[in-house]
């Protein structure tokens, strides 16, 4: 079988995968991340998602790479990351009480062939009111994720519905990505 790399340290992208079944190896890219962009956030996590499977399929001879890129934005402001507790904090309270978008793009390389594809989903997210305390309790353990919330742990306390694919807002939209791997042979068994 052709070895399926994914060019990412995510430990969330690397359980959903092996819970699909696909035998992975993980090496994550090593490009920055810039924290600000004049991109739409579509462009932005596209772009993001292209450079880090393409940083790695560079390294490799043989093999399919998974890259991706997952974004948060409230009113067309991209929320990646944070820096800091502090900084998560910011996010998590400007997140409370709205509704958002989660957008993960998706690139996939063939690095026999060359071949590439590129894609994106978007998710709704309508969030609670959300009490300081658990800003605070969030903040200190989710501040290396998108948006500083994760919602396969954090769901009940702070989300209200989501609309769309709920993996797509863990970090990975497997739907997506299934339809993107039968095009390169490979099939994915369902959660």
């Amino acid at each position: 079988m052709t070895p399926i790399i994914l060019a990412s340290a995510s430990p969330r992208r690397k359980e959903l995968l092996l819970r699909t079944g696909l035998p992975i190896r993980v090496q994550p890219s090593t490009i920055h991340e810039p924290a600000t962009t004049r991109l739409s956030p579509e462009c932005f996590a596209l772009s993001l998602a292209l450079r880090k499977a393409d940083n790695v399929a560079a390294t490799v001879n043989r093999g399919i790479v998974i890259g991706a890129d997952t974004i948060v934005v409230l009113d067309g402001k991209i929320f990646g990351k944070p820096v800091n507790a502090a900084h998560a904090r910011k996010i998590l309270s400007a997140l409370s009480n709205t509704r958002h978008y989660v957008y993960t793009a998706i690139a996939v390389i063939d690095t026999a062939t060359r071949r590439r594809i590129v894609d994106i989903d978007k998710t709704t997210v309508i969030t609670r009111k959300i009490p300081p305390r658990v800003i605070d309790a969030l903040a200190l353990k989710n501040h290396d994720k998108a948006g500083a919330y994760a919602v396969q742990e954090d769901g009940d306390a702070i989300i209200k519905h989501i609309k769309g694919d709920f993996y797509n807002v863990v970090g990975l939209p497997l739907g997506k990505l299934r339809e993107i791997l039968r095009i390169f042979g490979i099939v994915l068994k369902t959660l």
